[in-house]
């Protein structure tokens, strides 16, 4: 059930951003990025989650990071163990392409999120920075 995104899946991602509060005027277009996987949990009726990883290779290391960039599963299908098999699938495909460890953001407000990060072998680590010059960000 999961697998690579591809362009006809682009209104359903669009909906699936929403749902994270990042609201898309258009279906997102999944233009070829190096480095960057859209995976995806689909059943027939349509996308149930997504998840965003990037392979960094940061010039002052010699290994690789991970960083998921979104990870969200559509209201209806919570519970179900889907972003749970998301994260496990990203975190294969990021050991697998040389990637020592993984980070991610998640916003202040999102405990339950926070609970499934920790949940899954993440720990808070203190401090990140962001500096936006456009509404809406950090």
């Amino acid at each position: 059930m999961i697998r690579q995104a591809v362009a006809q899946d682009g209104a359903a991602l669009s909906a699936l951003f929403a749902a994270l509060g990042y609201p898309q005027e258009q279906p997102v277009h999944l233009a070829a990025q190096p480095g960057r996987e859209v995976r995806v949990w689909a059943q027939e009726e349509g996308l149930c989650g997504v998840l965003v990883w990037h392979c960094l290779q940061p010039l002052h290391v010699t290994s690789r990071w991970g960083l998921i960039s979104a990870l969200v599963v559509a209201p209806h299908c919570r519970g179900q163990g889907i972003g749970a098999a998301l994260l496990a699938d990203a975190e294969r495909r990021a050991a697998m392409a040389g990637c020592t460890q993984m980070t991610l953001s998640s916003s202040e407000q999102r405990t339950d999120a926070h609970r499934f990060y920790e949940r899954a072998g993440y720990r808070e680590r203190r401090k990140q920075l962001c500096k936006w010059w456009q509404e809406g960000g950090c």
